[in-house]
């Protein structure tokens, strides 16, 4: 995320999955609904099924939120291959189940500040279907879900969603992010910053083809150890678990929901870290943030 934009607390091809706009998110689940032993297990149509296992959760070697690495056993659950996007998300608008998500809402930004943003929600931009749906609160979040039948992950889903249980450091394995496996900032997000007075870092040296949010699945080469694609770069994602300062028994939680995965803004590879964690006020709405949804 934009460090001189937000504070570290509110931190952020398709040619392959071309037909995921005419033919909706199952026509590529073959592709990437793959468990680490090559069995097919993609769950109902647009969700992967995540095995029952145990993981280790966090790593000593990260932040003090992240720490101490400790041993979490799931049951097994559904989880969308994608983040949702902004047409899936209009069907629960328009029936008048959902609120519309097409504004900017910041603690500490102006109104003048949200409404110039505003212009990057997905919602309110034309042929934006398939790209995540942004600005969208946590609330929000969670009424679309449970519209669909569904739920926002836990932390710990998400985190053994993301990384399997291997401990590889990023949703593809241990190798630096590049832009042939994620969208995060890289040339063109370097240079539209630049054009709105912006001074962000680049992630990765190469040009990942998008200047903000990519259509969901462009990067299958980024996608987890079971098929999950996105979980690093494009948005940031909302959990349902509150954000605390560790993972102690004593620690202090706060008043905010976590975030995972890290966004199309961020130039630090630290925040596509499987293991990284941020948090947000339930009621913000961010360009950057975005979610999925499991079952």
């Amino acid at each position: 995320m934009a460090e001189n934009a937000e504070p570290r607390r509110v931190r952020r091809t398709l040619i392959a999955f071309g037909g995921l706009a005419v033919l909706g998110l199952g026509a590529a689940l073959a592709l990437v609904g793959r468990t680490p032993g090559g069995r097919s297990d993609t769950g109902r149509p647009g969700m992967v099924r995540i095995p029952a296992g145990t993981f280790q959760m966090g790593t000593d070697s990260g932040l003090a939120d992240e720490r101490p690495a400790h041993p979490v056993t799931l049951p097994s659950f559904e989880m969308d291959v994608t983040e949702v996007t902004v047409a899936q998300y209009r069907a629960c608008v328009a029936a008048n189940a959902c609120q519309p998500a097409a504004t900017v809402k910041q603690e500490g930004f102006s109104s003048a500040v949200e409404k110039a943003l505003s212009r990057f929600c997905n919602a309110s931009r034309n042929g934006r279907e398939q790209h995540p749906l942004n600005c969208v609160d946590w609330s929000q979040a969670s009424t679309y879900c449970k519209w669909a039948g569904k739920r926002l992950p836990t932390e710990e889903e998400w985190e053994y969603a993301a990384r399997g249980t291997d401990g590889r450091t990023y949703p593809w394995g241990n190798e630096a992010p590049g832009p042939e496996r994620l969208n995060a900032c890289g040339v063109q997000c370097q240079e539209m910053a630049t054009s709105q007075g912006w001074k962000w870092p680049s992630m990765y040296a190469g040009d990942d083809g998008f200047a903000d949010t990519a259509p969901v699945g462009s990067f299958p080469k980024g996608r987890s150890p079971f098929g999950v694609l996105d979980m690093a770069g494009n948005v940031w994602e909302w959990t349902h678990t509150e954000h605390c300062n560790s993972y102690a028994k004593d620690t202090k939680c706060t008043d905010h929901r976590s975030i995972r995965g890290g966004s199309w803004s961020d130039g630090n590879r630290g925040y596509v870290r499987a293991a990284y964690r941020n948090g947000r006020l339930p009621a913000e709405r961010s360009i950057y943030v975005g979610f999925r949804c499991v079952r």
